[in-house]
């Protein structure tokens, strides 16, 4: 079994030597490791070319967002399986293993995440994630203390994993297709993807003893005004395309109570652009699903 991994870096220069220095030390070492340059202004290219010269850059023409740069990453891969990796990752020298015995041992499962871990490595910043009937989306195990890896199952199921380190068995993507690159710029690719893999009948599931250390939204700040409108917004689109009628339904109480009970101000504005968003684009977000692919 071969490992491609895969990192897509827009302005990364400061931070692409994080993981990379990172993988350099892995072991088992990946099969090959892809940058893709979406589109950076800063060096990036000419840095990886300088000190890298065992990685494979890939220059995209312009920047393509999360899902499309990674698509470009992924079209680029050869292994058996394709590891998506953020650009402000640091995985531990031993992260692989877990994924390829896992892989090895339930031929059913198609897509794993890691452990990921605040800098420090004493809290858990995902352990998989929950989706929630309004689309809304939460970390397993978020925040928790990191009590180490010795006691933790092989996998546990998940809804979806972060794409921020995310394992593709090569046969989901010949199956469902790349990731859906209209989630523009970032936001719910990752979450769609995951659920077109599990309704094409692969698993999904979290490799706890697989770790990382992830330094969050080094492009978007979390909880900004930027990221919540562009949340909210793939969120929208998220359960147009992937819920049913009655799933609608069930989002739109579960909206309705969200906002009762929690009361979440700053994020109002943000939610009524995306229902603003939603009847203009509806058709295409429809027609999409129906393609069957994406």
């Amino acid at each position: 079994m071969t490992f491609s991994v895969v990192i897509v870096s827009l302005n990364g220069r400061q931070r692409i030597a994080m993981p990379l220095d990172a993988l350099a030390a892995s072991d088992p070492r990946p099969h090959e490791v892809i940058v893709v340059d979406n589109g950076s202004s800063d060096g990036l290219s000419d840095f990886v070319v300088a000190n890298y010269p065992w990685v494979t850059l890939v220059r995209a023409p312009r920047n393509l967002g999360f899902a499309g740069g990674n698509n470009l990453g992924i079209v680029n891969a050869v292994g058996d399986v394709v590891v998506l990796l953020n650009d402000d990752t640091e995985p531990r020298a031993n992260w692989l293993a877990p994924i390829r015995d896992a892989f090895a041992a339930n031929r059913r499962l198609g897509i794993a995440g890691c452990s990921l871990l605040y800098p420090g490595g004493e809290k858990i910043q995902h352990q998989g994630g929950v989706i929630h009937a309004n689309g809304l989306t939460d970390h397993a195990e978020w925040n928790a203390q990191w009590s180490g890896e010795d006691s933790l199952p092989a996998h546990i199921d998940a809804p979806y994993v972060t794409g921020a380190a995310m394992a593709i068995r090569r046969s989901v993507i010949d199956r469902v297709g790349m990731l859906d690159a209209g989630y523009w710029p970032i936001y719910f690719e990752e979450v769609d993807f995951c659920e077109r893999a599990t309704r094409a009948g692969f698993g999904c599931a979290v490799v706890p003893r697989s770790v990382v250390i992830h330094h969050e939204s080094q492009t978007t700040v979390r909880f900004s005004a930027k990221f919540l409108k562009t949340y909210h917004r793939n969120r929208i689109r998220f359960l147009l395309k992937n819920r049913r009628v009655r799933g609608w339904m069930a989002a739109l109480g579960a909206e309705v109570r969200w906002i009762v009970q929690h009361r979440p101000w700053d994020q109002l504005w943000p939610c009524a652009l995306a229902y603003a968003w939603a009847p203009v684009h509806v058709a295409d977000v429809l027609r999409q699903r129906w393609s069957g692919r994406r």
